[in-house]
Order: C-alpha cells, then structure tokens, then sequence
C-alpha cells in the first residue's frame, strides 16, 4: 500500500510541474497580441509588429537551432539571417497557417545551408538532431521517490537516446513544441505517412518500459519534462 502511494504521489509531482510550466506559457500568449495579426502588419512594412515577431520567436529559434548544432554563434548568425531575410522580402512573403512553424522551418532550411557554406556538406533530411534530453526532476525529501525518478529518467533517455535523429526531432516536435503531424510533416519537409510511421515507432521502443511499475505516469506528462530540459 505504500508504494502504491509512494507512486501516486510521484505522479502528481510530476503533473503538477508540467501544468504549472503550462499555465506560465498560457500567461505569456494572452500577454502578446495575436501573432498572424503581427505577421500580416509585418508583411506590410510595419517595423514595429516584426519586432514583437521577433522578440516572441527568437529563444524558441534559439532553442531549436541547439538541437543541431553546438555551435551557439552560427546559430545566432542564421537567426539574424533569417529575419533580415524576411525583412527584405517582406512584401512577397506568402500566407502562413502557423508563423512559428514557418519560421522553425526556414531555419532549419537555413542551418542546412550554413552547414553546407562551411564545407559540411549534408542532405537536409540527414541533419543531425541532438533532442539534449534533459530530465527537471522536482527535489524531493522522500530518498525512495528521489531514487526512483532518477531512475526513471535514466530510463526514458536511454531509450531516446537510441532513436534516430529524425525519430528525436518528431518526438520533439510532437511533445515539447506541441506540433501535430501535419505541421511536423511540412517543417521537416516530410510526407504524413512518414512522420506518423516514425513516431509510431519510436513509441514502440518505450515498451521495454511498461515493465516499471512506476511507469504509470501519464507518458507525455514525462516526455515534456525529459525534453524541458
């Protein structure tokens, strides 16, 4: 009976962090006007709404951009890339469904470029993704509950850490920047089939897990704080 509340109590640790990391991001968005209303005032020469567009996208970019290379100045270089890019052709820039998805993609069209402009000539489909999977575990005074998420997060990254670079990014993409498959298909210039064959395999290989019994945390309750790292 004790473990079973030991566990319970493990899993609501873990929900409440991720609602409260939830709620802050919830109260950041209600704080900024409505992004495609920036993106069409942008397109129309408005300095200041692409400023907003900027400041709103740039850590997230940022963040992105880490995931292939540690390279924190190249990084920083192809953001600024791409925004004075999408200054100079603001007026023939087309309509977007989402602006942070477009601009996730052209980075990374454009960090496939930089790559290939320092002579690290790769396809764009095979660009390296580093996830950085990196467990917030909450610090508890229960030794046993300590240990056992410790453990627990050394359990989800190993897994991880034997995906593909491909199979990192859609699960990345799916569970930390809540993307759907349509949205992760067109930022990594894939077909549906494809993203959802490789997410549905990459889920399989968490079942060498399902033997845990403390497993029964919520498994995106878990993914999203491997990957809020």
């Amino acid at each position: 009976m004790r473990k079973v509340r030991d566990l319970i109590f493990c899993a609501l640790m873990v929900t409440f962090q991720v609602i409260y990391s939830v709620f802050l991001n919830m109260l950041n968005d209600c704080k900024q006007p409505n992004m495609e209303n920036l993106w069409v005032l942008f397109k129309g020469g408005s300095h200041a709404a692409f400023e907003k567009v900027i400041k709103s996208h740039y850590q997230l970019l940022f963040n992105y951009g880490t995931r292939f290379s540690r390279d924190e100045e190249l990084i920083k270089d192809t953001i600024q890339e791409l925004f004075s890019t999408l200054w100079e052709n603001r007026s023939g820039i087309g309509e977007t469904l989402s602006v942070k998805n477009y601009l996730l993609k052209s980075l990374r069209r454009n960090l496939f470029r930089a790559r290939n402009r320092a002579k690290q000539t790769v396809q764009l489909n095979d660009l390296h993704f580093n996830a950085a999977f990196n467990m917030v575990l909450p610090v508890e005074s229960n030794v046993i509950l300590q240990e056992r998420l410790t453990e627990l997060s050394f359990k989800v990254h190993e897994v991880l850490e034997k995906l593909s670079s491909r199979q990192q990014e859609i699960i990345y993409l799916r569970f930390y920047m809540d993307a759907n498959i349509e949205e992760i298909a067109e930022i990594m210039d894939l077909n549906r089939q494809s993203v959802y064959n490789l997410l549905h395999e990459s889920l399989k290989r968490f079942k060498s897990l399902s033997s845990l019994d403390y497993f029964s945390i919520p498994f995106s309750l878990l993914l999203f704080l491997v990957l809020h790292g």
